[in-house]
């Protein structure tokens, strides 16, 4: 199963409160199994803020 499906799964068995999407990200992410998906993410999101702090620097 993909992260996106077992994130959007966890959610939805979580409940719609207004950290569920954050709680499932976390509770999915921090499975052994998801090692490597963990890893892309932290990089993606890294890579993500840097970009962002670029932009605004430029500005």
């Amino acid at each position: 199963m993909s992260v996106l499906d077992s994130i959007v799964i966890t959610r939805a068995l979580l409940g719609a409160g207004p950290h569920a999407l954050g709680d499932a990200k976390g509770i999915v992410l921090s499975s052994p199994s998801r090692n490597v998906e963990r890893q892309r993410h932290e990089v993606l999101v890294d890579t993500l803020l840097d970009a962002v702090e670029e932009s605004a620097e430029d500005r």
